[in-house]
């Protein structure tokens, strides 16, 4: 049990966010039930300089402590959206791996977690999630997201984040030069994505379809769409997945909080950005998305993923329930907090949820 610190907010003006603020101590107790702690601790010093990093993006060391795990770590503010918000998202490094702490919302963050989960159980690379309750300098900050970047030591080949939206944004090597990146490895070689930004937008149908069939694991690419379609993702129409390259192409998730929406009426299967459209539109594609979408959800059988998701967002939501009571600013009741999981869990059931609406899921 924790004494609950409520921070004043923070004036949104650079002079505010570049100080590290005064906090008001309340006499409450925090109940974190069963969820990890993570401690950070930083001299006043370090806590300026935390603060300082909304605009200078640079880490500051800390030390950290998280279960058995004691020792230093570096600290910066992260996200161009909630750096100025009071309750902000944290990057993390320890032992050179790179985590997130991001704040929970409504949800805590548990949409993605389970849109992470479900990526897993296809057999699709997705990040690590967990639920964990923050403390900084022993203030409370509330329920947080703790999730593991992808990483070079864990994932062969190279990854990139870039913007595939039309073919408009993909002339005179714009994506290149101005919205993608390398994550790994930092060499600056972007010529594995020039080659299917060429072959997305520049090759006739037939021929490329026979490049998607020689240089993009189908499979893995027809998995990731399958659960994207059933999650009903809203948000990686330009950003939020990755393309991974180790000899063959495949797309990989980021950041789901936006899915499992509630009017699905007018989603498009495969309709989010141009490189998806295309892929779906190549036959041996299409088919091994139906053959997925089958397995996966639709068809009840014992590869499908849907019985094992729905108990583990269960246990999420209760292990979350007790925490975001206290959580300072998580701004959902308890009773909303519950509608929502009983909406999650309806959503994934397969005798009454999403898996019920077959016509919709298939590609024609």
């Amino acid at each position: 049990m924790h004494k609950v610190l409520r921070f004043l907010p923070f004036c949104l003006i650079l002079v505010s966010i570049l100080s590290c603020g005064e906090f008001t101590t309340m006499d409450e107790d925090v109940d974190t039930g069963d969820l990890s702690e993570v401690h950070i601790f930083l001299s006043q010093e370090k806590m300026e300089r935390l603060y300082s990093s909304v605009t200078t993006d640079s880490y500051t060391t800390c030390t950290l402590d998280k279960g058995k795990w004691h020792g230093e770590a570096d600290i910066k503010v992260r996200g161009l959206a909630t750096r100025m918000l009071h309750k902000k998202s944290f990057a993390l490094k320890i032992n050179g791996k790179k985590y997130m702490l991001e704040r929970g919302q409504e949800n805590g963050g548990l949409y993605n977690r389970i849109a992470m989960r479900a990526y897993q159980l296809a057999g699709v690379s997705a990040c690590d999630t967990e639920s964990v309750v923050l403390f900084l300098n022993d203030e409370y900050l509330g329920c947080y997201n703790f999730i593991t970047y992808y990483d070079s030591n864990t994932m062969d080949g190279e990854l990139y984040k870039c913007w595939f939206s039309s073919t408009g944004d993909m002339g005179a090597n714009h994506l290149l030069s101005s919205r993608s990146e390398k994550k790994f490895p930092k060499d600056g070689n972007m010529s594995n994505l020039e080659r299917l930004v060429y072959a997305c937008s520049s090759l006739s149908a037939s021929e490329w379809n026979e490049f998607v069939n020689k240089n993009v694991d189908i499979e893995k690419t027809a998995s990731y769409l399958a659960v994207h379609d059933f999650l009903t993702v809203i948000d990686t129409s330009r950003t939020n997945y990755y393309i991974q390259y180790d000899g063959k192409y495949r797309i990989i998730p980021w950041d789901h909080e936006q899915c499992m929406i509630n009017k699905r009426s007018d989603y498009i299967l495969c309709g989010d950005n141009q490189l998806v459209r295309q892929l779906a539109a190549v036959p041996e594609v299409k088919a091994a998305y139906n053959n997925k979408m089958q397995k996966l959800f639709v068809g009840g059988g014992t590869e499908c993923i849907l019985d094992q998701l729905q108990t583990e967002a269960a246990t999420m939501f209760d292990r979350l329930a007790t925490a975001m009571e206290s959580d300072p600013e998580y701004g959902t009741s308890r009773q909303d907090f519950i509608k929502i999981k009983d909406y999650v869990l309806n959503y994934l059931d397969k005798a009454a949820g999403r898996a019920t609406e077959a016509d919709e899921l298939i590609l024609h």
